[in-house]
């Protein structure tokens, strides 16, 4: 009885012979797609552990700088980065400006000395940002921008926000958790 029901509520395609050719199928579009591109290239950034300051909303923030990076750097891989571009740019300055006065804030609360600097680095990195992205969009040129994002990476989040976290070390007993 039990193996009527089974049998009489198959679906279609439903036999091991069936799944079995499915399994063959599924196997090859993955194959192919995995040999074919979008899966092949590698992100532009591995967020590496050594690139926390210890302050999590921070860290979560500069992570998300990265995710877009990556995205912008995936773009260009796949032939997007053209129509990408605008929407990243966009995706960028909106993030930095949310990041940029959540970072100011937490400076000023510490007492951080160099607080009015950092503030300033700032403003001259959105200056920057501004025009490379406007630059980067009448020239079509992602790889403007993606220069800029780079430098910008490794220049100020790898080691102007170190500074920060140097002096937090040295005057509030910081420890990264």
């Amino acid at each position: 009885m039990l193996q009527n029901f089974k049998n009489e509520n198959r679906l279609p395609g439903d036999s091991k012979a069936d799944r079995s050719v499915k399994k063959i199928i599924t196997d090859e579009k993955v194959k192919n797609v995995m040999n074919h591109s979008l899966l092949e290239h590698n992100i532009f950034i591995v967020w590496k552990p050594e690139y926390d300051l210890g302050i999590p909303i921070i860290d979560e923030q500069h992570r998300g700088i990265v995710s877009t990076i990556n995205s912008l750097y995936f773009g260009m891989q796949n032939k997007h980065g053209e129509s990408m571009l605008a929407p990243i740019i966009g995706m960028i300055n909106e993030y930095t400006r949310i990041h940029f006065d959540i970072e100011e804030d937490f400076l000023r609360k510490s007492e951080f000395p160099l607080a009015g600097h950092h503030r300033e680095l700032h403003r001259e990195l959105t200056k920057a940002l501004s025009q490379i992205g406007k630059d980067s969009i009448s020239h079509r040129d992602p790889y403007e921008f993606m220069e800029f994002l780079k430098k910008w990476w490794v220049d100020h989040i790898c080691h102007k926000d170190r500074d920060f976290l140097n002096f937090l070390r040295d005057t509030h007993d910081f420890r990264i958790s």
